[in-house]
């Protein structure tokens, strides 16, 4: 990954060199002066359409100016990445460094021609995706068969609820998608689990307290155990179920 800091610095280094003000630089790339300043502080990197005509302002080479040669960044900066893949062979780790100031049109040739050649490549494509496309990734290897774990970090929670039911009613494990889940929608989950005479321990680590507590409140009006329920409850709710329990009782 290409180190904002030093690029910040190199950039506010050369711009002094020219005698030049953050508004002045900022008014000959047509951009604000709080862009420049974001630079120079290492907050932001340049857009990839900015960095030839910075290089051009301060005499310099797009690498001069990255503090790093990069096939990849010279190919987008020439509009020629499709041809940069055809005719090299680009790392990950170049392409890595390189998504960041990369603009989508790029990133889409890029996600094209590097996952074609090693389809393992996509998970450092994921935080750069739409979650609408992401889980549409999600939905075709599920449907290959396979594991889609990658892919749930970035995707919406409506989404991996949606893939979450889809796998139950196929009678498959939810294991994986309930760490990604609205605590609300595992309790739902879970309720559909004990209508069904299932097992919900598997949902109680990823549930609200209250949410916990219901359910074992329920529990005990079915004249269940609740041991399972009660390491995922506080203090104070514990207490409460134990009177409630031997008010039943009485």
């Amino acid at each position: 990954m290409f180190n904002m800091q030093k690029i910040g610095r190199r950039i506010s280094s050369l711009r002094r060199e020219h005698n030049m003000t953050q508004v002045e630089l900022a008014d000959k790339l047509s951009i604000s002066f709080q862009a420049v300043s974001n630079w120079e502080r290492g907050n932001s990197m340049p857009d990839i359409t900015k960095l030839p005509e910075l290089a051009d302002i301060f005499n310099v080479s797009v690498d001069e100016l990255l503090g790093e040669r990069s096939a990849l960044v010279e190919a987008a900066v020439n509009n020629n990445i499709a041809e940069s893949f055809d005719n090299n062979q680009i790392s990950r780790d170049e392409i890595v460094n390189a998504l960041p100031i990369l603009n989508t049109l790029q990133m889409d040739i890029v996600i094209e021609k590097s996952c074609n050649s090693n389809p393992a490549n996509i998970d450092i494509f994921l935080p750069y995706m739409s979650e609408s496309d992401v889980k549409e990734l999600a939905e075709k290897s599920i449907e290959k068969g396979e594991a889609v774990d990658e892919y749930l970090p970035f995707m919406d929670e409506s989404d991996v609820k949606e893939l979450a039911e889809k796998s139950i009613e196929r009678g498959e494990t939810v294991d994986e998608y309930l760490p990604f889940m609205d605590e609300s929608d595992v309790k739902e989950l879970a309720e559909k689990s004990i209508e069904k005479g299932e097992a919900v321990d598997k949902y109680l680590p990823f549930m609200d307290e209250s949410d916990v507590k219901e359910l074992a409140e329920k529990s005990i009006e079915r004249g269940e155990a609740v041991d399972k329920y009660l390491p995922f409850m506080n203090e104070i709710d514990v207490k409460e179920l134990a009177l409630k329990f031997l008010e039943l009782k009485s």
